[in-house]
C-alpha cells in the first residue's frame, strides 16, 4: 500500500513541474495532471488539462494569457505569452496569483479553484478584474488590474423620411435610447445623441448605450426638432432584443411637411449661436456681415462652421486642441464624445493640421464618428 501512495506522489510531482511539451503529454498524464496543475495560456488548453478537476457546469473560463501551477499559496506564473491580457497587466514569470477579487485561486485544501473561472465569476461589465498578486522579485503583495475585452454593445442604423420632405437645415435629431420597463419611463432616455441634418436623408446615426439593467427593456426612437418644434418622429417606439451585443435598427420618421425655408429667421439664428457658441451678444453690424455671407450663397451651415472655426472660439477653449474638439463636438452632436471618439476627433484634427473650418465642416457633414 505504501509503495502505491509512494508512486503516485512521483507521478504528481512529475506532472505538476514538466514542461507542456505538447496536448499528447498532458493526455499521458491524466488523472495525476488534474489535482495539482492548472494551465491558463488559452481556453483550449486549459479547457483539456482542467477537464477532469472541475465539474462540467460551471462558466467559460478567461484567457489570462499564462502558463501556470497551482499551489497552497495560489497560482505560480510560469511563463506569461506575449500580447496577452497577462503581459498588459504587468504580470511575470515567478509571480504568484493570490486571489482574483477577493477570492483565494490555487488549491485551498483538497480543492482547485481555477483562475481561469474565477476571472469569468468575479470580471465586471466593462471587462475589469483586480488580481491580488505576490511579486516573484519582491516578494511583496501588489494589486494588478486585468483588462479584458468586451462586446460592443452599441446601437447603429439609418433614419429614413419620406422622399422628397424637406426640413429646414437648422433641423436637429435626435436619437434617444429608452427604458420601457415601466409605462411611466417611456419618454425617460438613458442616452441619447444628436445629428445635424445638414444634407438631408438618410442619416446614419449610432448610440453606445450604458450596461443593462437585468430584466428591463429597452427601446428607441428618434425625432426631428427646429426651433423648439417637432417635424418628423418615430410612429412608436423600436423594441430591443437586448443590449448585450451590437445590433442595426433602421427608423422611419413620420409626419406633416416641415415649414417653407423662408419660415427660418437667419438673423435670429446667427444671433443664437453667437451667444451660445462666443458667450456674448453679437457686436454691432456682426449679424450683418454673416447676413451678407449668405447674399453671396453661402448657407447657414457655412456660418455656423465659420463662428465655430473662428480664433475667438479657439480661444475660448484655451487655444487647446483637447477642448476646441470637445467642445465642437457637443455644440454639433448634444453630447460629449466618448473616448474613442475624442481619439477620432484629435485624429481628422492633426490631419487638418489645425485648420479649424475644414475640420468643422467634415464633422457637420458626415455622421458621429465612433
Amino acid at each position: 500500500m505504501n509503495w502505491i501512495i509512494s508512486t503516485i506522489m512521483k507521478c504528481l510531482q512529475f506532472a505538476a513541474f514538466r514542461p507542456m511539451a505538447s496536448l499528447s503529454s498532458v493526455a499521458l498524464a491524466g488523472l495525476f495532471l488534474a489535482p495539482g496543475m492548472s494551465v491558463a495560456q488559452d481556453a483550449r488548453v486549459r479547457d483539456t488539462v482542467a477537464a477532469s478537476a472541475v465539474p462540467s457546469a460551471r462558466p467559460a473560463t478567461l484567457p489570462l494569457g499564462i502558463m501556470a501551477q497551482n499551489t497552497a499559496t495560489g497560482v505560480e506564473v510560469v511563463s506569461v505569452n506575449p500580447g496577452s491580457v497577462a503581459q498588459a497587466s504587468g504580470l511575470q514569470a515567478g509571480d504568484t496569483i493570490v486571489n482574483v477579487a477577493g477570492y483565494q485561486v490555487g488549491m485551498v485544501g483538497d480543492r482547485l479553484y481555477d483562475v481561469g473561472d474565477e476571472l469569468a465569476r468575479r470580471v465586471d461589465s466593462a471587462g475589469r478584474v483586480p488580481l491580488l498578486v505576490r511579486n516573484g522579485r519582491t516578494g511583496g503583495l501588489v494589486s494588478l488590474p486585468a483588462q479584458f475585452g468586451t462586446a460592443s454593445r452599441a446601437i447603429n442604423g439609418v433614419l429614413n423620411a419620406p422622399q422628397g420632405l424637406q426640413v429646414p437645415p437648422t433641423s436637429v435629431i435626435t436619437v434617444r435610447l429608452l427604458d420601457v420597463t415601466e409605462p411611466q419611463w417611456r419618454d425617460v432616455a438613458l442616452t441619447q445623441g444628436q445629428l445635424p441634418v445638414a444634407r438631408g436623408f438618410p442619416v446614419s446615426y449610432r448610440l453606445d448605450p450604458p450596461a443593462p439593467t437585468p430584466a428591463h427593456r429597452y427601446a428607441v426612437d428618434a425625432r426631428v426638432e427646429d426651433a423648439g418644434h417637432v417635424l418628423l418622429q418615430t410612429t412608436s417606439p423600436v423594441t430591443l432584443a437586448s443590449l448585450d451585443r451590437e445590433q442595426r435598427v433602421d427608423l422611419t420618421l413620420a409626419g406633416q411637411a416641415a415649414p417653407a425655408p423662408t419660415a427660418v429667421v437667419p438673423s435670429a439664428q446667427i444671433q443664437q449661436w453667437i451667444q451660445t457658441y462666443l458667450g456674448r451678444p453679437p457686436r454691432p453690424y456682426e449679424t450683418e456681415v454673416w447676413l451678407a455671407d449668405l447674399q453671396q450663397g453661402k448657407s447657414l451651415a457655412d456660418v455656423q462652421a465659420g463662428i465655430l472655426s473662428s480664433s475667438e472660439y479657439f480661444e475660448r477653449q484655451r487655444s487647446n486642441r483637447d477642448l476646441y474638439v470637445t467642445d465642437v463636438f457637443r455644440q454639433l452632436y448634444g453630447v460629449p464624445p466618448t473616448p474613442a471618439q475624442l481619439a477620432d476627433l484629435q485624429a481628422r484634427y492633426d490631419r487638418a493640421q489645425g485648420v479649424r473650418l475644414p475640420f468643422v465642416q467634415q464633422l457637420q457633414q458626415q455622421q458621429q464618428p465612433r
